[in-house]
């Protein structure tokens, strides 16, 4: 079950599953981007609680390309 609440500046935020659900990957890996910093959160009574607009924000960055570059190994053909 997916919690979705408003936090005390009236911010909508959701919990770890639901995140992982719009981003499209594990919870394990929206954790992961948390504790690097790259997402922001707070962390009540052991939940992770996410803002929904900062979720939507880093799965558009991703759809578009944008955020990390990755790098490729020196002589790599693709095809």
């Amino acid at each position: 079950m997916s919690v979705e609440l408003l936090n005390d500046e009236g911010t909508k935020m959701i919990d770890c599953r639901e995140a992982a659900r719009r981003y499209g990957c594990t919870m394990r890996y929206i954790r992961k981007l948390a504790s690097d910093g790259k997402l922001p959160h707070k962390v009540v009574g052991g939940a992770y609680l996410f803002p929904v607009e900062a979720v939507d924000q880093v799965r558009k960055e991703a759809a578009r390309g944008e955020g990390r570059h990755r790098k490729r190994a020196e002589g790599f053909q693709a095809g």
